[in-house]
């Protein structure tokens, strides 16, 4: 059963149109492996990313401990356990699971990955999108870096060592990208839209990075790191 809220709930709740933007970015990278199935998320939040799939005619499970999200989430019709994924068990195998910015608050992400590696179906896709600890800003920043959150983060992964753990757990990485700023989006002309007409403080960093950002992502030095998988 749920176990607590989540702090940034509200945050989800409040900016949808920029979270479903974002996830959009990973919907569309699942379709280039799996055009239908059964899809898991883990820490599902509110059920947006789920929604997209759902609406192309997937079959969709969601697993999310917070109740407040979790609530919203089976309101919108998607099927959620208000659990942890390590305490949860499951009767599906499934064709694509998606960890959103979650791998690195896990205890152990081997044992999450094993499990990940038993629930999937024999070419089964996994998708991992964490923050970048060998991104550029990283590099610069170091202990100062805006995304170590040690309070928030157990762990913090560079490209290669994620591929180490894929490639252990048994799985073979078949693209990856790291994306910084509006580039993070499905559509960065409609982030920079929506910022400016929402009156967003974000608007003026969206316009002022986009250059800078780009380069950097073309480079794969991005803050946001997102890897495609497939069990082996």
């Amino acid at each position: 059963m749920g176990v607590k809220n989540y702090h940034r709930d509200e945050v989800y709740l409040k900016n949808q149109d920029q979270f479903r933007n974002i996830f959009r970015f990973t919907f569309k990278k699942v379709l280039k492996y799996k055009k239908r199935g059964l899809v898991l998320e883990i820490g599902s939040s509110t059920g947006l990313l789920l929604g997209e799939f759902k609406n192309a005619g997937w079959v969709v499970r969601g697993i999310e401990p917070s109740a407040i999200s979790s609530s919203f989430s089976i309101e919108r019709g998607i099927p959620t356990i208000r659990e942890t994924f390590e305490k949860a068990k499951f009767t599906n195998k499934f064709d694509v699971v998606i960890l959103n910015h979650v791998l690195e608050h896990m205890e152990s992400p081997t044992n999450v990955l094993n499990k990940i590696h038993k629930l999937l179906n024999s070419r089964g896709i996994i998708v991992i999108n964490v923050p970048n600890a060998g991104s550029l800003s990283a590099r610069i920043y170091g202990k100062s870096w805006e995304y170590l959150l040690p309070e928030e983060h157990i762990w913090q992964f560079t490209p290669n060592a994620l591929f180490k753990l894929l490639n252990d757990s048994g799985f073979k990485v078949l693209e990856w990208s790291a994306t910084s700023g509006v580039w993070e989006y499905d559509n960065p002309i409609l982030e920079v839209w929506q910022s400016l007409a929402q009156l967003k403080k974000r608007f003026f960093r969206n316009l002022l990075t986009a250059i800078p950002a780009w380069f950097i992502t073309q480079l794969k030095l991005g803050t946001g790191l997102s890897v495609v998988a497939i069990k082996r």
